[in-house]
């Protein structure tokens, strides 16, 4: 069994503040402000050559009440649609 492909990539997460904070920012002044939020910027090299077969990038921002863990797994169900694979036929 060979190496088909090698995936490299880059998670970015951030939570500008906490949730408390937050909520109470909105209710009592009404602003909402910076929202968490996740970014993937991943690669797919074709481990024969390292060319790039694949470049995707997404971004996902979540509400005051969301949190990190959340947005990874919707950001990689998102990622798990788009990327194309079809195994090599032998």
């Amino acid at each position: 069994m060979g190496l088909d492909a090698v995936i490299n990539s880059r998670f970015e997460t951030n939570k500008p503040m906490p949730d408390g904070v937050g909520a109470a920012l909105s209710i009592l002044v009404g602003f909402y402000g910076a929202k968490n939020k996740a970014t993937i910027n991943m690669f797919i090299h074709n481990a024969d050559d390292g060319k790039i077969l694949v470049n995707y990038n997404k971004d996902v921002s979540g509400s005051i009440g969301s949190y990190t863990d959340q947005l990874i797994n919707i950001i990689m169900r998102k990622a798990s649609r788009k990327i194309p694979y079809t195994k090599p036929k032998e």
